[in-house]
């Protein structure tokens, strides 16, 4: 018989395609190093990621088929009435807001504020610069507390797991031969209700936090605008060849001294020892724990 798909059920399925996911973001990520190289690799990293993703659920749920997680639980999509499949259109909404959505709502937040951090003082007033960078950071928080709450409900009502599914109006069943025990659901329920409180707690840590930021930038707001200052005037000084990251070929930022004595940025030897851990130069391997940050090394 056919029953709305468990809590469980939809947790190990979205487990099961996380892990899968995974390893097809490796492959594609493996291929584009053979072909273009661990510098292009590092620029398009997110992209590639979103491509992957983008690639599978089309060979999967727009083309009328389970997924390997669902497949693994036995569980099917459905709209609400649980008896036909969802249209295309609501599949192509979920897969638009649960892959394409995220990326782009990042990436136009990190472009926004590269934007405003270097663009120059006469372009964009020193109050509008402090106000769009202090809000930043404030939506970001804010769509993570969505997606906490949106996870909270799931635990406590067992429907939706992604935020997409919700929107997209998408439901679970699963084919039993029994009868489901709905004891099992009281651990969630626990859980979500527990999530409640840390949520509710992490509110009122958090305001008291930002009240207390806002006083201190406010004290601080003369020495922040001449360190932009200072630092918008160094970005158009000629790079020295000593200086450059041999990744990202610009100037090193936070010079971080590989094992074998190679120099890159932190964040470009991080990203590029999430995959593999080994100096793009030489090919000498090591552990990442010993990448060493270079304090008071950068001219700038």
């Amino acid at each position: 018989m056919f029953r709305p798909a468990g809590t469980a059920e939809i947790i190990r399925s979205h487990q099961k395609d996380d892990n899968f996911l995974s390893l097809l973001r490796s492959s594609f990520a493996d291929i584009c190093q053979r072909i273009a190289g661990p510098r292009v690799w590092i620029q398009w990293r997110k992209h590639l990621d979103v491509t992957a993703d983008l690639a599978y659920f089309c060979l999967t749920t727009l083309s009328d088929l389970q997924t390997v997680g669902e497949e693994y639980v036995n569980i099917i999509q459905t709209d609400k009435s649980l008896r036909t499949l969802p249209s295309k259109w609501r599949r192509a909404l979920m897969l638009a807001l649960q892959v394409c959505a995220p990326y782009i709502v990042q990436a136009t937040l990190d472009k926004l504020e590269r934007h405003v951090q270097d663009s120059s003082p006469s372009s964009i007033r020193p109050t509008t610069r402090e106000a769009v960078l202090s809000i930043l950071p404030l939506i970001r928080k804010a769509v993570t507390i969505l997606h906490r709450i949106h996870l909270m409900m799931f635990y406590i009502n067992g429907i939706f797991y992604h935020l997409s599914k919700r929107v997209a109006g998408i439901h679970y069943i699963q084919y039993m031969s029994r009868e489901r025990d709905h004891s099992s659901l009281r651990p969630f329920q626990i859980l979500g209700y527990l999530s409640v409180f840390q949520l509710f707690s992490s509110f009122v840590i958090n305001l008291v936090l930002l009240v207390t930021a806002l006083r201190r930038q406010r004290q601080s707001s003369h020495v922040s605008s001449s360190l932009s200052d200072v630092e918008t005037e160094t970005d158009h000084v000629r790079v020295m060849p000593n200086e450059k990251c041999p990744l990202c070929l610009g100037r090193r930022r936070r010079s971080t001294l590989t094992p074998c004595g190679h120099l890159y940025c932190w964040s470009c030897i991080h990203e590029w020892c999430l995959s593999k851990q080994e100096c793009p130069l030489c090919r000498d391997q090591f552990p990442s724990h010993r990448l060493i940050v270079l304090q008071n090394y950068d001219s700038t």
